[in-house]
């Protein structure tokens, strides 16, 4: 995996600085795709926090930072806080780099590690094997993503697979397997022949 995940460090005001670091990038990525990137009056701007893409990161980062520091309990609290509020259930423990963007957060499952970029789209479930409740500490078989990744609507990546930087994972594929970076993974698509017609009376009208 390209780029390092960004965890915020659970001491003191590093913790604080990489906190509200990474909750910039985020609201940067949360503006850059939903304005195109056009200038936008100050008002506007801040209307953006209430979106919930951005209450979704919001929840994260303050989760993971709780995680890093030992209060699982505060942590899975605020977890399914998000869970109730946005639809989304992020484990505390999951590092994710920044620009984090879940534009629909309904059904959004995920536990695992992920590098900068992390779009995650609804339905999604990202995770292990066994899944571990939001208070738990974090696994060691959960999935690794790289930069620039992105999840589609009711895919499923599961178990200790690696997903390479750039890679798609797409609508409605479930993979158990390493992605190579920059694919699309797609459900194969099934050819539908006719049957042939045969000669005979049947034919003759």
């Amino acid at each position: 995996m390209t780029g390092g995940v960004i965890s915020p460090d659970p001491r003191g005001p590093t913790g604080d600085t990489a906190l509200l670091r990474l909750l910039s990038a985020d609201f940067a990525r949360v503006l850059r795709q939903t304005t195109g990137g056009k200038p936008t009056s100050r008002l506007r701007r801040l209307m953006h926090l209430t979106l919930p893409a951005m209450q979704v990161s919001i929840f994260h980062r303050t989760a993971h930072l709780l995680h890093g520091r030992g209060w699982r309990r505060s942590a899975a609290f605020v977890s399914n806080l998000s869970l109730r509020l946005t639809g989304a259930s992020l484990h505390p423990g999951s590092p994710i780099g920044p620009g984090l963007f879940v534009p629909h957060p309904a059904r959004v499952v995920f536990c695992g590690r992920a590098g900068t970029d992390l779009v995650l789209l609804p339905g999604t479930l990202v995770g292990p094997r066994d899944w571990v409740s939001a208070g738990a500490p974090f696994p060691g078989d959960a999935p690794c993503l790289g930069d620039g990744v992105v999840v589609g609507a009711h895919a499923a990546v599961q178990g200790a697979v690696t997903v390479g930087s750039g890679a798609t994972i797409g609508i409605g594929v479930c993979t158990l397997r390493d992605v190579p970076a920059g694919t699309v993974t797609m459900i194969a698509q099934r050819q539908i022949r006719s049957r042939p017609e045969t000669s005979g009376a049947g034919d003759a009208v």
